[in-house]
């Protein structure tokens, strides 16, 4: 980052018109800032719920060179709305290279955790991997980004799913998309949320107040070109698959689906993120973002894009001791050191899931509680490795106060 540079923390309701007009100006010119994650509209709802809401206002010999928004738990940075936001990073001109350890140094943070962060920082931390965004093409319509699928190699896939289509047409009628900007109808797929987090020992991301109030003010946003997107598949009047998205130009993110496990056998959650692509594609929607990791299931209508990063920058030497305490036991010991390395890599991105749903310590130390007791009946013989690396975790990564 050099000499010259300052870093200042706001409240982004803080942000000047000239401020706001440079973030403006450094998305519009960065195509790496397509995200509705970027959008200003966005950063400035998250910032109205999220606990500890702040941006980076980084300037470079007294000219702003770039934005950081973040929320800050103790000694922890993250992604301002995290866990909710699949992508993160600085709002800056494409080619700015910010160091960002200075950053969190500045910040007087011990330690910056990120798992979408768009490639441009000089230091991307140690041991950072590298994950594509995967997009779906549909610039050309919905007839060329299908014939898209068939040269990636999907083609057999997206058969098997026109199939699935007219068997539930000839057993239930035809299936219709539908959208809702009804509140209830956002509550409702927010608890089918919850009861799949719940069933599949996930953390609750919505047992906490802001994470709900985020998505229903998003949703409450009247703007033709931004906001929340309730999408509906329904066969006979009844809804069997439901996603929430968020739009941002010409740029739709694919956020939160569930669907109705009793019609499963007819894959609803596939259907009805194909009928939303066409019916994006007929809106003028030019690309469809699925968020970062090239899973199957995402491969079969999408394209790997732009380059994420998950990982972190700390300045804690703590932290450095307890992972070189893992290094150390996989070289002696290899099966122990990998299999305590997967251990704490798991409790770690659970940690900071937990620290940013809840910013209280006494809500961290319920949910931990919680999220061990699911995590021990699941898997009974990682119990004593899941208690000594919590020891090891905790002490560095979610009590940061």
């Amino acid at each position: 980052m050099g000499r010259g540079v300052e870093v200042e923390s706001r409240a982004v309701a803080e942000l000047s018109p000239a401020e706001r007009a440079l973030w403006a100006q450094f998305r519009a010119a960065n195509p790496a800032l397509y995200s509705p994650y970027f959008d200003l509209r966005y950063i400035e709802a998250a910032a109205r719920v999220a606990p500890g809401a702040a941006v980076a206002v980084i300037r470079r010999h007294r000219e702003v060179a770039a934005f950081l928004p973040f929320q800050r738990r103790g000694g922890l940075l993250q992604p301002l709305a995290a866990p909710l936001t699949d992508y993160h990073g600085l709002i800056a001109p494409a080619g700015a290279e910010i160091d960002l350890r200075q950053v969190v140094e500045q910040l007087g943070a011990r330690r910056f955790r990120f798992n979408g962060l768009m490639d441009g920082a000089a230091d991307r931390g140690e041991g950072a991997v590298s994950r594509p965004a995967m997009i779906a093409d549909l610039s050309e319509g919905y007839d060329a980004y299908l014939e898209g699928r068939k040269a990636a190699g999907q083609w057999s896939a997206v058969r098997d799913k026109q199939r699935c289509l007219r068997q539930l047409t000839k057993a239930h009628g035809p299936a219709r998309l539908t959208w809702s900007r009804d509140p209830e109808v956002l509550r409702t797929l927010m608890d089918g949320k919850r009861d799949q987090m719940r069933r599949t020992g996930q953390h609750d991301v919505f047992s906490t107040p802001w994470t709900r109030e985020l998505l229903e003010a998003l949703l409450a946003i009247e703007a033709p070109d931004f906001g929340l997107r309730v999408a509906l598949l329904e066969v006979e009047g009844r809804q069997i698959a439901a996603e929430v998205g968020l739009l941002s130009g010409e740029t739709y993110h694919f956020w939160f689906p569930i669907y109705d496990r009793d019609f499963a056998r007819f894959s609803p959650g596939a259907l009805l993120s194909f009928e939303t692509l066409k019916a994006l594609a007929e809106q003028g929607v030019r690309h469809a973002d699925f968020g970062p990791g090239a899973e199957s299931y995402k491969k079969l209508f999408a394209d790997p894009g732009p380059e994420v990063l998950e990982g972190d920058i700390h300045v804690d030497p703590l932290i450095a001791q307890i992972r070189r305490l893992v290094q150390e036991t996989s070289a002696v010991h290899p099966p122990i050191g990998r299999r305590l390395a997967s251990v704490y890599e798991r409790i770690e991105r659970r940690l900071d899931r937990i620290a940013a749903c809840e910013p209280t310590l006494e809500g961290q130390i319920g949910a931990v509680g919680r999220s061990l007791g699911a995590l021990g009946l699941r898997h009974r013989k990682l119990t004593l490795s899941l208690g000594a690396g919590l020891s090891l975790a905790g002490a560095g990564l979610l009590l940061t106060e």
